[in-house]
């Protein structure tokens, strides 16, 4: 919760009474990253925070172990035993198995031997931190799945530099490791294990059934002809990925894939849950309701529910007593009789491609000339734009500022060809898409030409750089937070990271694409900006680099061209400071008003 500034965890009776902060941070150099119960008594904390190695900035991240009053605070992961060892592991909160028929013990991935930089598995007691190796490492080995008996009997290993993933598997906790599946970085025959089922040797994987992700059972004991475990479908949905299932702390599966709008009912395949969900949704009419956090009794449960126009809630229920009651409200503030919500939109890329996408207008009339509009490209750019509650985009509306977003290609979740259709296309094709989407507000008359401005974070920030660049004449200004500016460096940076196979797929080379990569480098291409800029970035963004936007600034001056560049000193990549926040969107609005707002020169 946020209180007095800060974020705090908080604990509470089940009901919503009683909730007292234990733990809070003030977000500069510590950030929650999640929270889960070991036992009715004792819970595991997550933290983040940024460190810089070697010139870059990288998270780190540190798990505690406390009671419900924040006291007996245990580090689980205490630097390595090695005294004289110069490293640390950067994430040391990877919980594989919470085993919750013990409740004193989980079973962490972690790394400790240096010499073979890979996790080994621990059993690790909640209450002292005292661990016990259980698996040693395998080289580049990063994730372990354990099977409902918790026994370890899958990993996957990932080596980037030779493009190559491997799922590896064993009959027993005693047994030798053989490879089950091995494929490329963005191969469309990749598979990816979820969670073993009741039976030790099925396993739940995902993998493409024409261009969506579909749920199979593999059968760890039944090999085909290629020697590969056979599997059987479970659920495939049409122009959907199925991609996760629902499981209860028992290991039971009661359900698979994501809950539409209206629809909760939809991501359970246990009857008595469908009908909790049915009931649910008539309650709570047009919003996503996600049910999840079931007693071991299944009477009690949570609710997370949000809608388009409608802010997120917390609720609480209970089966046996039929209440469901609201515990919390994310934006309490905000009444939803004064939200203007989306609809949605498609039209055809200049190409032929469909393309969908969003738009929010203000809650008036359309005016004669059109509504001043804000292009919002979203993040990621393997990522996408919903339906569902968006406060900058209600924010801009409030303000009066239509809005349109875009799943350009190289979105996801929208099938594996258009996603496919983004690798190694920023500030090509991507960026035609939201040229397209413009030229579509402006031929049915929503968005006035004259008053359009493009604003992005991170990929976004990045597409609103290169659309005043790519489109000098479209936009009348430009807005990007934590953006890239310089695609060759941001290349050679995730081939250190990530290694150079994945970064050629998904960008380019920073050497053999040298060319192509500079020609949609908004720092290279700077002088052919023709409206004011508003750069803001944070300087210990571990996402994208600070110096991403200061080689920006340094560009837009050289070529002496209209700008403000706005630094948040120990901002992240995520605003999550809410006082970062409130800065990013002030200076939004301000920068927005100067250049398309009703007293701006456009309007002239």
């Amino acid at each position: 919760m946020n209180i007095g500034g800060k974020s705090s965890l908080v604990t509470g009776n089940w009901d919503g009474s009683g909730i007292r902060p234990i733990l809070d941070t003030d977000n500069n150099k510590f950030l929650f990253n999640w929270v889960q119960w070991v036992n009715n008594e004792r819970l595991v904390v997550s933290l983040r925070f940024p460190s810089t190695t070697r010139g870059a900035v990288a998270w780190e991240t540190r798990a505690l172990a406390m009671d419900l009053k924040g006291e007996n605070v245990v580090n689980l992961v205490p630097p390595p035993r090695q005294s004289n060892s110069k490293w640390l592991a950067q994430h040391q909160d990877n919980v594989i198995d919470w085993l919750p028929q013990d409740g004193q013990h989980v079973l962490m991935s972690i790394v400790e031997d240096f010499y073979i930089f890979a996790p080994g598995v621990y059993l690790v007691d909640v209450n002292t931190g005292k661990r016990t190796q259980v698996l040693g490492p395998r080289e580049n080995v990063w994730t372990w799945l354990t099977d409902a008996q918790h026994q370890i009997r899958v990993g996957v290993r990932a080596d980037e530099e030779k493009d190559l993933v491997e799922v590896i598997g064993r009959d027993s906790d005693k047994g030798d490791w053989r490879k089950l599946w091995s494929y490329s970085f963005f191969d469309r025959k990749d598979i990816h294990p979820i969670a073993f089922g009741r039976d030790p040797q099925t396993l739940y994987v995902t993998a493409l059934k024409g261009d969506y992700q579909a749920l199979y059972l593999a059968h760890l004991d039944k090999l085909d002809a290629q020697g590969q475990p056979t599997m059987d479908l479970v659920a495939a949905r049409e122009n959907e990925h199925v991609a996760n299932i629902r499981r209860l702390s028992n290991g039971e599966l009661v359900g698979f894939g994501y809950v539409r709008e209206g629809d909760a009912a939809r991501a359970f395949i246990d009857e008595s849950l469908k009908d909790l969900a049915t009931d649910i949704d008539r309650l709570l009419p047009k919003r996503f309701n996600f049910i999840y956090g079931f007693s071991q009794d299944r009477n009690r449960y949570l609710v997370n529910s949000s809608g388009n126009g409608v802010p997120g809630q917390l609720l609480v229920g209970d089966r046996k007593a039929g209440t469901l009651k609201l515990i919390g409200d994310r934006y309490p503030d905000l009444k939803p009789e004064d939200l203007s919500g989306k609809r949605r939109i498609n039209f055809k890329a200049r190409d032929g491609l469909e393309i969908k996408g969003f738009l929010t207008v203000p809650k008036s009339d359309t005016p004669e000339e059109g509504w001043p509009m804000v292009v919002l490209p979203h993040g990621g750019p393997i990522s996408q734009d919903d339906i569902d509650f968006d406060p900058w985009t209600e924010l801009l509306a409030s303000r009066g500022y239509a809005v349109l977003q875009i799943n350009f290609r190289g979105s996801s979740n929208l099938g594996r060809s258009f996603q496919d259709a983004g690798l190694q296309r920023w500030g090509m094709e991507m960026q035609d898409d939201l040229t397209d989407g413009v030229q579509w507000a402006l031929g049915a008359h929503i968005a006035n030409p004259k008053r359009m401005c493009i604003v992005g974070a991170s990929y976004g920030g990045y597409a609103a750089l290169m659309g005043a660049v790519k489109t000098p004449d479209l936009y009348r200004c430009a807005v990007s937070f934590a953006g890239v500016s310089n695609l060759v460096d941001i290349s050679r940076n995730w081939a250190g990271f990530g290694g150079s196979k994945v970064a050629d797929k998904q960008l380019g080379n920073y050497w053999n694409d040298r060319d192509r990569l500079k020609q949609t480098s908004p720092a290279y291409r700077a002088a052919e900006i023709k409206v004011p800029v508003l750069l803001v970035h944070g300087t210990v963004d571990a996402q994208v680099p600070y110096d991403q936007t200061v080689q920006m600034d340094k560009a837009l001056k050289a070529a002496g061209k209209n700008h403000r560049f706005v630094t948040l000193e120990g901002g992240d990549h995520n605003l999550v400071r809410q006082s970062d926040h409130v800065k990013f969107l002030d200076e939004t609005l301000k920068f927005l008003d100067q250049n398309i707002g009703p007293g701006s020169a456009a309007v002239k």
